[in-house]
């Protein structure tokens, strides 16, 4: 903010991930407006309306992930709680997005798997997510099935522009279905991120089979046809066993305790995921004893 004061700015570019393109979001809504940007998350108790006309945003993505370049929120983490709080409006959309796929071909194959999985998730949880949206579910079945083929090669060919393409644009298809919102995996990748601190996309990408094995028997003919248009087979177990195969072809972990994960970490693990809204729509109720199980199952 202290920057575009001082060059007196009348736009905002965003240029990076998810993380770096709501930064952008959020000093766009503040160099309009007053206060604190928490203080403009929709579940603040003295929520703050967003009515000043923001300056223009454009936004360029590096990553193939989040989606955030066409999305109509930014996740700001408190500095003292670290909990993610989000603000959303329409105003955050960017009035111009250049979605290159030419700017992820540095991309690690780390973080492109990782990111590739945040998009996967969105995708599959947006269609699994019990809210009535037929075109979003079609835009997230599509996007599925994109990324179930583009995801490996662009981790293993860093280079190959056709896989990035994909990418890029089964990241942004999962932003634009998951208004019809998400999960239990993005509760537990929240409470993730909050507890150790955790890569937002690593997470749902460890958790992702874990929970879809909890949510089988409530959602088995709309994963029967995730695992056809992933090409992973024709049951709910097929998908979930194609999940657990993706995971070790492109480098995520099966299980948290790669990642330092301990018993001591369940309480507030279970706590922070019970507390999340993510867990609402998706498409099996999950209490705080089935948080405990799902994270007990994925160490």
């Amino acid at each position: 903010m202290d920057a575009y004061r001082a060059h007196r700015a009348d736009a905002v570019i965003g240029f990076g991930g998810g993380a770096a393109l709501d930064v952008a979001k959020a000093v766009a809504l503040m160099s309009a407006h007053e206060g604190d940007v928490m203080e403009y998350a929709w579940d603040h108790p003295r929520v703050r309306p967003i009515r000043a006309q923001l300056p223009w945003f454009v936004a360029l993505p590096t990553t193939s992930g989040t989606g955030s370049e066409v999305g109509r929120s930014a996740v700001i983490s408190d500095e003292k709680t670290h909990v993610k709080k989000v603000v959303f409006n329409p105003a955050l959309l960017a009035r111009a997005v250049f979605a290159d796929p030419e700017l992820t071909l540095g991309l690690p194959a780390p973080v492109t798997a990782a990111t590739g999985m945040d998009a996967l998730t969105h995708n599959v949880e947006s269609y699994l997510s019990p809210a009535y949206h037929p075109l979003c579910d079609g835009i997230a079945l599509e996007g599925a099935r994109i990324a179930a083929r583009a995801l490996p090669a662009a981790v293993a060919e860093p280079r190959n522009l056709a896989a990035r393409s994909d990418m890029m644009m089964a990241s942004m298809m999962g932003a634009i279905a998951f208004q019809k919102d998400l999960g239990a995996v993005h509760s537990c990748a929240h409470a993730l991120g909050t507890v150790v601190d955790m890569h937002h996309g690593l997470a749902n990408g460890i958790m992702i089979d874990h929970v879809m094995r909890f949510n089988a028997d409530a959602c088995a003919p709309k994963m029967t046809e995730l695992a056809r248009v992933c090409g992973a087979g024709s049951t709910p177990t097929d998908f979930i066993e194609w999940l657990g195969a993706l995971k070790r072809a492109v480098g995520i972990p099966a299980r948290l305790a790669a990642k330092g994960v301990t018993r001591e970490h369940l309480p507030r693990l279970t706590e922070i995921a019970v507390n999340d809204t993510c867990h609402q729509t998706n498409p099996k109720p999950c209490t705080r004893a089935d948080f405990e199980r799902i994270f007990s199952a994925a160490l």
